[in-house]
């Protein structure tokens, strides 16, 4: 069952989807140089995290995730959708309850790093944190 603050979450992606289609709005890619990226845990991964509501980035419970953060000198890995419970049957089937920030530290080579993580066969996904524009 959604809670009523993943419905107002859902209602603003709607929203706006509509708004960029009808051409009442535009989105761009806005310059940033943080060092972040963001991966996608395959669902079967993430009830193996020790603690999935705020991982420690080496320690995490996955020993080839726990590499990966160590190798990339992760500071800080956060989940993207707190507010979302781990429990919720329809956020996991649309793969929110797995995806986390992965925070390093600047001047960090991102595209090498985005290709180790897409290896490992535990992430289902990873990608840059790019920040769009919405005008």
């Amino acid at each position: 069952m959604l809670r009523k603050r993943t419905y107002s979450g859902i209602m603003c992606l709607v929203i706006l989807s509509m708004a960029l289609t009808s051409g009442m709005a535009s989105c761009s890619k806005s310059q940033d140089t943080r060092g972040e990226i963001l991966i996608a845990l395959k669902p079967e991964m993430i009830s193996l995290l020790s603690k999935p509501e705020d991982p420690d980035p080496v320690n995490t419970g996955i020993p080839s995730l726990d590499s990966l953060n160590h190798k990339w000198n992760v500071r800080q890995m956060t989940r993207v959708f707190p507010d979302i419970s781990p429990d919720d049957e329809v956020a996991a089937r649309q793969g929110l309850t797995g995806i986390y920030k992965l925070v390093v530290p600047k001047g960090t080579d991102l595209a090498t790093m985005l290709r180790d993580y897409e290896a490992d066969p535990h992430i289902d996904y990873a990608e840059l944190n790019q920040p769009y524009e919405i005008k």
